[in-house]
């Protein structure tokens, strides 16, 4: 029976593209949760939106879901045929992968014994550096965790009890957004390249239950009751508290045709490690660009950060690439290794982050945490292969 991708980037984008762009929209015209903590705050500023912008939002969103699609299906002309997806056969890392887990574990008791104090506390006074550091890690054994599914050798123990570890450990936290990255992963490699697939009722069991624990959480770290209200609240003040960068956005720019994205190239700036070279004095920021806004939960919404890099012509342009891109990386999974784990990888970001972080954070997402770290890591184990088989007997 041949096997293709079920759960991919055409949804999860399509996803996240509600979720954020109009979850914002819907709370802001039906005045929901007043009385809510920030939202009082949103709607204030909801209020000083002037309808022309607000149209002009809309306009120009909507023509974002046909670029983005469009880029897929340019790819797709070019190549309008697909493989079956197999699992790949274990190399050398996969047989030895347990080592770089008991690593990593290793490096998750460092960072749990320093951030013991934010374990027991609220939003308000958890260590957002300690966060930072577990996240990424969560980041490192996802990608590995997925390098190792992706084969026909089971995961190690070690590496299984690392992933659910740092789960567990970000949860504790507070830390709903990388946890939903691991979910995302394991679903797309559940509908696409696993041996059992899961069927459309487990595929719907394990997505309610994953919301119900990420709405619980948010309410739990609000140290106050549970109930159905709260929950919304706590899943739908994700995309509405991103929106605030928009909101502010909009009352007080004007939105500009094309501009020259001196905040997404300089952003690559931002892989260089800051142990090395400290490179943040040359990166140029958003509001460095000339635009004010504000965002006092840290979120900047793709919308405003797409806007004030391209512009609303050059961004739909820019989405269109991004579809191209992401079809084109589809294609390579079906026969490498590497790339199928950093194409599913980048899905697990799609549907939430990529709609949250600026070109900051995710530019050192896709091109370092997915990209150049785990390529660091394979090289090191192909040094210590070819010691080992060169080694005489």
């Amino acid at each position: 029976m041949n096997k293709y991708y079920l759960i991919d980037h055409k949804i999860l984008f399509l996803f996240g593209y509600i979720f954020y762009f109009f979850t914002p929209w819907a709370v802001g015209n039906l005045g929901s949760f007043a009385g809510y903590p920030g939202m009082d705050l949103f709607h204030s500023f909801y209020k000083l939106i002037p309808p022309s912008q607000l149209f002009a939002y809309i306009i120009i969103t909507l023509s974002w879901l046909p670029a983005f699609y469009l880029g897929h299906f340019t790819f797709k002309i070019i190549k309008p045929y697909k493989k079956t997806l197999l699992l790949f056969p274990a190399n050398f890392l996969n047989n030895h992968i347990k080592y770089v887990a008991l690593f990593l574990i290793g490096v998750m008791i460092i960072f749990t014994y320093l951030g013991r104090n934010s374990l027991v506390t609220r939003y308000d006074l958890y260590d957002s550096g300690i966060r930072g550091k577990i996240s990424t890690l969560l980041i490192v054994f996802n990608f590995f965790l997925l390098y190792q599914l992706l084969s026909k050798q089971k995961p190690p123990i070690a590496l299984t009890i690392g992933v659910a570890s740092t789960v567990i450990l970000l949860l504790v936290l507070g830390g709903r957004m990388y946890v939903m990255q691991t979910f995302v992963i394991i679903l797309v490699y559940k509908t696409s390249f696993a041996v059992k697939k899961w069927k459309s009722y487990q595929i719907f069991a394990v997505t309610a239950l994953c919301f119900l624990v990420g709405s619980f959480v948010g309410v739990a770290r609000m140290d106050t009751g549970f109930n159905f209200s709260k929950a919304q609240y706590s899943l739908l003040a994700e995309p509405v508290f991103t929106w605030f960068s928009t909101s502010t956005f909009l009352i007080n720019n004007n939105i500009p045709l094309i501009n020259f994205p001196s905040n997404f190239l300089t952003s690559f700036l931002n892989l260089v490690p800051n142990t090395i070279i400290n490179f943040k004095q040359f990166i140029v920021s958003p509001r460095g660009m000339g635009f004010y806004y504000v965002n006092p939960l840290g979120a900047d919404s793709v919308w405003s950060t797409l806007i004030i890099n391209f512009g609303s012509i050059g961004s739909f342009f820019f989405i269109y690439l991004t579809g191209f891109i992401l079809n084109f990386l589809r294609h390579l999974t079906e026969d490498n290794h590497f790339i199928a784990a950093y194409y599913i990888s980048i899905c697990g970001i799609l549907p939430f982050q990529i709609f949250r972080d600026g070109f900051f954070i995710i530019n050192k997402q896709l091109f370092f945490n997915f990209l150049l770290f785990p390529l660091f890591v394979i090289f090191v184990v192909k040094v210590v292969e070819y010691y080992i088989k060169k080694k005489p007997q």
